[in-house]
């Protein structure tokens, strides 16, 4: 009798300590817990947020990097952006419906510029390589465009290994929490030039994926003798080389002393069929995930030099640590 007392009173200390090791949130009703992340990022409070969500995923980098930039108040490059998405959603409403279920209802009331951002930066391709290069511009040129929003969603109360939620079930909580600017907090610019041909080629990547590119390649008009028909007939051949599906567009740009054709792609849109008939991705491959690492070797090994930056957002860093 006195060795089962023992052993129920071990598995009560051990259940207590349990409960000492994560905290009171074992105790509460899974809408205060979404109610708790929600509160700690309208805070700032990124080790609050990073107890309650999982932060062992390169997907929280960005967000960890937001919160961060909140709490110092830095508004140079990439920071203005952070600056911004949280001004828009500093005073997000967010409730849960009480359920029983690991999959519970969400509404939420917020700014979403998620479709602007993408036609900023598709008009910044539209415009040229500098415009397309400066993403912290078209980023908050797009959430300058933000509208107001409320969307009913589900959030996945899964906790497993006690690690917080997943990131990745909730990738539309956390763009909802973002003003849609989750998928690029985390992003960096790489930017490959060959002064061979003329060419220059944009990757806004997160961690190794590219998700977003754009292409240009130049012909110069120097000391070409070319009328105005002469160029419209230039322009009409190239025409018929462009492109325009699904995440892909193309188009021409005309200067004073150049014609040049650019392509901008949404990977995560284009299909595999397009991105293989541009010689883009393997036909055997469906994942279309461009790596950008490999990208990057082998531009090089082509002769281009390549330069990646996060307009000081510091991702770059916090990655190298992890």
């Amino acid at each position: 009798m006195k060795i089962k007392l023992k052993f129920m009173s071990t598995v009560f200390m051990s259940v207590f300590l349990m409960g000492l090791v994560t905290g009171c949130d074992a105790l509460k009703e899974t809408d205060e817990k979404i109610l708790a992340v929600v509160d700690a990022y309208k805070s700032a409070d990124s080790e609050t947020f990073f107890k309650k969500m999982e932060s062992n995923t390169s997907s929280a980098v960005g967000l960890e990097c937001l919160l961060d930039s909140v709490k110092s108040g830095n508004t140079e490059g990439m920071n203005a952006v952070y600056q911004k998405v949280y001004e828009l959603t500093k005073d997000i409403e967010v409730s849960v419906e009480k359920s029983d279920a690991l999959d519970v209802n969400v509404t939420v009331k917020t700014k979403d510029a998620s479709e602007a951002i993408e036609a900023a930066m598709l008009a910044a391709a539209a415009e040229g390589p500098e415009a397309f290069a400066d993403m912290p511009g078209w980023l908050l040129e797009g959430l300058d465009n933000a509208v107001d929003k409320e969307l009913t969603l589900t959030f996945d109360s899964r906790n497993n290994d006690l690690k917080g939620f997943s990131m990745a079930s909730n990738h539309e909580f956390l763009e909802a929490l973002t003003a849609g600017a989750y998928p690029y907090l985390g992003c960096t610019m790489t930017t490959c030039t060959d002064s061979v041909d003329d060419s220059s080629y944009y990757m806004v990547a997160n961690s190794d994926i590219v998700h977003y590119s754009t292409d240009y390649y130049f012909l110069s008009l120097e000391g070409l003798e070319y009328t105005e028909d002469d160029l419209q007939e230039l322009e009409n051949e190239v025409s018929k080389e462009l492109v325009d599906s699904d995440g892909i567009k193309s188009g021409i740009l005309r200067g004073d002393n150049y014609i040049a054709e650019y392509m901008y792609i949404n990977y995560d849109e284009a299909s595999n069929f397009t991105l293989s008939r541009l010689g883009l991705v393997d036909s055997s491959d469906r994942s279309a995930e461009i790596s950008l690492k490999a990208t990057i070797t082998g531009f090089e090994e082509e002769g281009m030099t390549c330069e990646t930056t996060d307009f000081g957002s510091g991702v770059i860093e916090k990655r190298k640590q992890n």
